[in-house]
């Protein structure tokens, strides 16, 4: 009995290694949290076709937009860790989610494959606008407290909304959070003159800003960004705040490592590519790759800068 249960044991580990081994043997769904032609949206659909080349699998990209990414996050954090299902998440809103309301996941709920774009925050006002400078824009909140609308591509507890919050940490200002759930409608309010600030992520504002439409008050980066150098950051304007955006592919919880190395080292190869290189800064897409080991740090050192933060001062509308 002993023998023929350890038979079966050793044929059950060579059938899931040569079940590795094969992967990928099927189509790979992709999962985006928002809606088509927000920044992320372009992100995934800019790389699909080169990590398809490099895994040599064709993968579908799915939009299940909703409650600023927090329906997609759920679905990808509930798909079964067999490879087949993973999906691009978006830090810090992901995890901020997840302390001013329950969410069905955690950090703990996602395996990390690979970092792709750092894109740093950004305000923006129509290029016809009374704001001429992120300093009338701050003093108008002095003076007016409550009463500019900023809109952001998020929801409440997005890295939009937390970079607002920062700014009147950071100045005395205070502005009234819209949040419109996407980058897409709030950059058609914006242009439309339905709202007259919109803080969103650089890259999704670059061909909006060259064609005139819009005018960048400043950008939430360290130093300033190569897509925009004409640009003053946040530090150069007296408000010390680096901020923005990261987004990543990762799966849910328990996919096992062999996978997700073929995955990272297939994003790895495909943002190395020429071809992709070229075509992601001709869509404003600010690269930044990060291995599933780096990329997991970062987000644990994310969600617990997170935390604190929430301790000192919880996010709401």
């Amino acid at each position: 009995m002993t023998r023929k249960i350890l038979t079966l044991a050793a044929a059950s580990l060579m059938a899931a290694g040569t079940a590795l081994a094969d992967y990928p043997e099927r189509p790979i769904d992709l999962i985006v949290a928002f809606s088509p032609g927000g920044g992320t949206d372009v992100a995934a659909r800019t790389i699909e076709p080169f990590i398809e080349k490099y895994l040599e699998a064709d993968i579908t990209v799915l939009n299940k937009p909703g409650a600023g990414g927090e329906i997609g996050f759920t679905a990808l954090a509930e798909s079964k860790p067999d490879g087949y299902t993973i999906g691009f998440i978006n830090i810090p809103a992901m995890f901020a989610y997840s302390y001013e309301r329950e969410t069905r996941y955690s950090r703990a709920s996602f395996t990390p494959i690979a970092n792709l774009v750092s894109d740093p925050g950004i305000l923006a006002v129509r290029a016809d606008s009374d704001i001429k400078s992120l300093a009338d824009l701050v003093q108008f909140g002095k003076d007016n407290p409550k009463a500019m609308p900023i809109g952001t591509s998020g929801s409440v507890g997005s890295s939009e909304h937390l970079a607002i919050k920062q700014v009147e940490s950071l100045t005395g200002a205070q502005f009234n959070h819209v949040p419109f759930g996407s980058t897409a409608p709030l950059r058609t309010a914006l242009l439309g003159g339905h709202i007259p600030v919109a803080a969103f992520n650089l890259g999704e504002a670059v061909q909006f800003m060259e064609e005139g439409q819009i005018r960048v008050l400043g950008v939430m980066s360290d130093e300033r960004a190569g897509m925009a150098a004409d640009i003053p950051t946040f530090k150069e304007q007296g408000i010390d705040l680096v901020t923005g955006s990261s987004r990543g592919i990762a799966g849910p919880a328990g996919m096992p490592k062999e996978i997700v190395d073929k995955l990272s080292e297939a994003i790895r190869q495909a943002m190395e590519d020429d071809e992709y290189v070229a075509k992601a800064k001709a869509a404003d897409v600010p690269l930044n790759y990060l291995p599933a080991d780096a990329y997991a740090t970062f987000l644990e050192a994310t969600d617990k800068n997170l935390a604190q933060a929430w301790e000192k001062d919880p996010w709401k509308q």
